[in-house]
């Protein structure tokens, strides 16, 4: 197995871990950390298209990752997106990747930086420096339209979502 197929699945059977807290996407969670890509993907899609943040995130990977479909950025930025809709930081600081890189996507570092905001607002320090990173790339224009974005996707992709402290 080549580094780069290995990572990506390295990459699915972490993401399956994860998955696995879910009730219903542990089957397709077995599936990835038993080599079965095509069988997670069957166990995920109609999860996926039923709105399920989670299932909908792993379908990204699998399209990103090219394990148990074919390779596909297009498909794997629209899956991430529904996912980062659902309020998934993950999903949202792959859309930061993407945008980024122009991976799947015209590339566009203010798109990149509202997601990789978002991904931060989540919770996880590391897409603030990604996000951080970005914005001495941007003129002060494109700045100020970057957090005006993040702010107004916030409200829809991150505030709904946050679990109520005990």
């Amino acid at each position: 197995m080549s580094t780069r197929n290995f990572l990506k699945c390295s990459c699915l059977v972490l993401l399956a871990s994860g998955l696995a807290a879910h009730a219903d996407t542990e089957d397709g969670a077995k599936a990835i950390q038993q080599g079965q890509f095509e069988e997670a993907f069957s166990e995920w899609q109609p999860l996926a298209e039923k709105g399920e943040p989670a299932a909908q995130a792993a379908i990204g990977v699998m399209y990103h990752a090219g394990q148990g479909v074919p390779q596909d950025y297009k498909k794997a930025f629209q899956w991430y997106r529904r996912a980062a809709e659902n309020g998934n930081a993950a999903s949202q600081a792959n859309l930061g990747v993407m945008y980024a890189k122009g991976v799947g996507v015209e590339r566009d570092l203010v798109k990149a930086y509202v997601w990789f905001d978002l991904a931060a607002m989540n919770g996880d320090p590391r897409h603030g420096r990604s996000r951080d990173r970005l914005a001495k790339q941007l003129s002060s224009e494109q700045l100020a339209q970057a957090r005006r974005e993040a702010k107004e996707y916030a409200a829809k992709y991150v505030t709904p979502f946050r679990k109520a402290a005990p």
